[in-house]
């Protein structure tokens, strides 16, 4: 017997309920590893969504509870790894074959603060295998076990990729990888948060494109002239300015936020620039936990 809409409505949204009760917990750990597997904040929140999404449509699958964690964390993985194959110079992250290998007690010590910082800045130069060895275990504190089972591998194999990535690690130069923004495109966003930051609106509107669009990521994704992007930023309850930084070593902008007088890094807000106009805003203000894992300096 078919179950009528309403009921089969309820079953989904308590579905729903129980999954995100599931995830919350996990969800900025879950943002920390898509951001260290990718490079970016932004591109790490984009990926996400797609690994909640997809994690939504094959609950059903998951038998025992208990490896909720596990689970999700290798569908992250494989969210990714798929990332990275869309991206250019994916041929640079091909992998190579995991051996077992075995490390004394005194090898085994605790990468973590290392290992976070010299990845912000060499991850497009370690296999995505070894990548996500190293951030489960030596960033978010997993067990060797506890990484085997998330990455469908055995212990022995982490231990490998563990050994081979922190000397790769070791021998890298994190500083050297920053990347500024070309230079006509820096000209024109410093004009534009010149406008932002003294809220001179006409002079912000007359830089955007005819056909700009704004997302604000988790809100709204609009043209920008429907939007009410302006009123709702003079509606933000905290101090703010936009400037340059360089978040994990990648120049963009920031949002700022005056917490007890010291300027807090926030959030990230994409421009695209096309003919000295911008095209596209992608504001993250509305997800929190972005930049707790990153980098930001400004520029």
């Amino acid at each position: 017997m078919q179950k009528e809409p309403e009921a089969l409505r309820e079953d989904l949204e308590g579905a729903r309920r129980r999954f995100d009760a599931a995830c919350e917990a996990l969800r900025a750990d879950l943002h920390r590893f898509c951001t260290r597997m990718l490079g970016n904040p932004c591109d790490g929140e984009d990926v996400l969504q797609d690994v909640l999404v997809l994690a939504f449509y094959r609950y059903a699958e998951l038998r025992d509870g208990a490896a909720f964690r596990p689970w999700i964390f290798r569908i992250a993985q494989n969210k990714c790894i798929d990332f990275l194959r869309g991206r250019r110079h994916y041929e640079a992250l091909e992998e190579e074959p995991i051996e077992d290998d075995e490390r004394t007690a005194e090898e085994a010590l605790d990468h973590k603060h290392r290992a976070e910082r010299a990845l912000t800045g060499i991850v497009v130069d370690l296999p995505p295998k070894e990548r996500a060895c190293l951030i489960l275990k030596d960033v978010l504190d997993w067990t060797l076990e506890e990484t085997a089972e998330a990455m469908g591998s055995t212990v022995g194999a982490v231990k490998a990729a563990l050994h081979r990535g922190r000397g790769k690690l070791d021998a890298s130069n994190p500083a050297a990888t920053t990347r500024p923004l070309p230079a006509a495109e820096r000209a024109v966003i410093e004009r534009y948060l010149e406008a932002f930051n003294r809220r001179d609106w006409d002079a912000v509107t007359k830089m955007l494109a005819d056909e700009a669009r704004l997302h604000v990521v988790h809100r709204v994704e609009t043209p920008f002239k429907d939007a009410c992007y302006f009123i709702n930023y003079g509606k933000l309850t905290w101090q703010w300015k936009l400037a340059l930084a360089y978040v994990d070593g990648v120049e963009c902008v920031v949002h700022y936020k005056n917490i007890d007088g010291t300027w807090t890094p926030h959030a990230v807000i994409q421009l695209e620039v096309e003919d000295d106009r911008v095209s596209l805003v992608r504001d993250f203000v509305h997800v929190d936990y972005l930049l707790d894992a990153s980098s930001v300096v400004r520029a």
